[in-house]
C-alpha cells in the first residue's frame, strides 16, 4: 500500500517536473519571438590586424585543435541550450547530428529535470546516440550542487545520461535571482563540490550563463579543482530579459521589476576572457555575444581556446525542425569555419596555436579599452 507521504512526494515531483518543463519551453520560445539580446557587444571594440600578403595557402590554414585530449575539427562549441521538454529532443538531435558530422563540441542544457522526470531523459540521451564520437559536455547548476538535498550519486547519473566527456556546473546567480522560483542559496557549494571532485575524475568546467566570470571567482574555482571555464559574459542573450518576459512582476512588493533593472548587468565576454586567462592556464570557452567566425578569432587572440554559440544554433535548429531538415545548422557550422579560416589567413596565421594570446594581431578600442584599463 502506498503511504500518504509517498503520494505527496510523487505529487511534488510531478508538479516540480511540470514547472521545469513549462520554464524550459518559455526559455526556448522567448529568445525566438522577442529581442532579449544585450544592448552592447564589446567584440566590436576589438580590431584584428590585416596582413596584405599572406604567406600561407588558404587551404593550408589548420583549424583543428584538442579539447581535453579529444581532437576536434575547429574550436567551435554548440553551447548549452536545452533538454527535458519534448521539443528539446528534436532540437538536441538536430544539433548533435550536425556537430558529429562537422566534428565540433556540443553541450546539453541543465539535466536536473532528467532525475525528476524519467520521461525527459531521452531528450538528453539522444545526443550521444546520434553523436557517438564528439566531445559532449553535460550540465547541472550550482543551485543543485548547493542544495541541502544534494546527492553525490546524482552527479554520476548526469554523466551517464549522455555518456559525457566533460561536465559543466553552471553559475547563473542573476538568472535565479530574477526568477520567481529561483535558487538563491549557495552556501553549501564549496563543500559539496569538494565531494564531487574527490570522487569523480571527469573534467569539470565552471560555466557562466550571460553575466561573466571575474578574476577573483575564477581563481577560487581554479583552486577548488575546476578543469576549465566557460566565461559566459554579456553581449549575447540576457536571461534577465527573458525573465522580464516570463515572470509575474509583483507590483505590490516593488516599484520596479528587478529583471528589467538588471537586464544589462554583468561583465562583457572579452573582459571575462582576459580576467580568466590572467589567473588560470586551463581551457577557456568564450561564450556570450559571439556572432561570427571573426569573433572566435578575437576570443582566441585574447586567450580563449574555443568559441561557443547558443542563440545562433537555437535559431538554426528551429529552422531545421520547421523544414524537416538539418541543412541550416550544418551550413552555419561550415560558415563559422570559413569565417575563422579566412580571419587567420588574412592575418597571415597558419593555425590556431599561433593565434592564441597573440597580442600583435589585434588592437582594443573604445569602451572595452576602458574596461580593461580601469584602475
Amino acid at each position: 500500500m502506498t503511504s500518504s507521504k509517498d503520494e505527496k512526494d510523487k505529487k511534488h515531483e510531478l508538479n516540480q517536473s511540470n514547472d521545469i518543463m513549462r520554464r524550459k519551453l518559455e526559455h526556448l520560445k522567448i529568445p525566438i519571438e522577442y529581442n532579449v539580446q544585450h544592448k552592447e557587444n564589446y567584440f566590436e571594440d576589438i580590431k584584428l590586424l590585416h596582413h596584405s600578403a599572406p604567406e600561407v595557402n588558404f587551404e593550408e590554414v589548420n583549424l583543428s585543435t584538442k579539447f581535453f585530449n579529444k581532437l576536434i575539427s575547429a574550436p567551435i562549441c554548440i553551447t548549452a541550450i536545452t533538454g527535458g521538454h519534448p521539443i528539446s529532443k528534436e532540437i538536441n538531435e538536430t544539433l548533435a547530428k550536425a556537430a558529429e558530422k562537422e566534428k565540433i563540441i556540443m553541450s546539453v542544457g541543465s539535466q536536473r529535470v532528467g532525475l525528476i522526470d524519467p520521461d525527459s531523459i531521452e531528450s538528453f540521451k539522444v545526443v550521444r546516440k546520434v553523436a557517438p564520437n564528439i566531445p559532449l559536455i553535460g550540465n547541472i547548476g550550482i543551485g543543485q550542487i548547493s542544495s541541502p538535498d544534494f546527492n553525490l550519486e546524482d552527479f554520476e547519473e548526469y554523466i551517464d545520461m549522455i555518456k559525457a566527456d566533460i561536465m559543466a556546473i553552471h553559475f547563473n546567480a542573476l538568472h535565479e535571482l530574477v526568477q520567481d522560483e529561483g535558487d538563491i542559496s549557495y552556501k553549501n557549494f564549496r563543500k559539496n563540490f569538494r565531494l564531487i571532485r574527490e570522487k569523480y575524475k571527469i573534467p569539470i568546467i565552471a560555466k557562466e550563463v550571460g553575466t561573466g566570470l571575474n578574476s577573483e571567482l575564477t581563481s577560487v574555482l581554479d583552486g577548488l579543482g575546476f578543469d576549465g571555464f566557460d566565461v559566459g559574459g554579456t553581449g549575447g542573450t540576457s536571461f534577465a530579459a527573458i525573465e522580464e518576459r516570463r515572470n509575474k512582476y509583483n507590483s505590490e512588493k516593488y516599484t520596479r521589476n528587478p529583471a528589467e533593472v538588471f537586464r544589462e548587468w554583468g561583465i562583457p565576454t572579452p573582459v571575462s576572457i582576459i580576467y580568466a586567462r590572467k589567473v588560470s592556464q586551463k581551457p577557456i570557452i568564450a561564450t556570450g555575444g559571439l556572432r561570427t567566425g571573426i569573433d572566435i578569432a578575437k576570443s582566441i587572440a585574447l586567450g580563449a581556446d574555443l568559441g561557443g554559440f547558443a542563440y545562433k544554433f537555437l535559431l538554426t535548429a528551429w529552422d531545421d525542425i520547421k523544414n524537416h531538415s538539418g541543412d541550416t545548422t550544418l551550413k552555419e557550422i561550415v560558415t563559422l569555419k570559413n569565417e575563422l579560416r579566412s580571419s587567420l589567413w588574412l592575418m597571415n596565421i597558419q593555425n590556431i596555436e599561433h593565434l592564441k594570446l597573440n597580442t600583435k594581431k589585434y588592437v582594443i578600442l573604445g569602451k572595452l579599452y576602458q574596461w580593461i584599463h580601469q584602475k
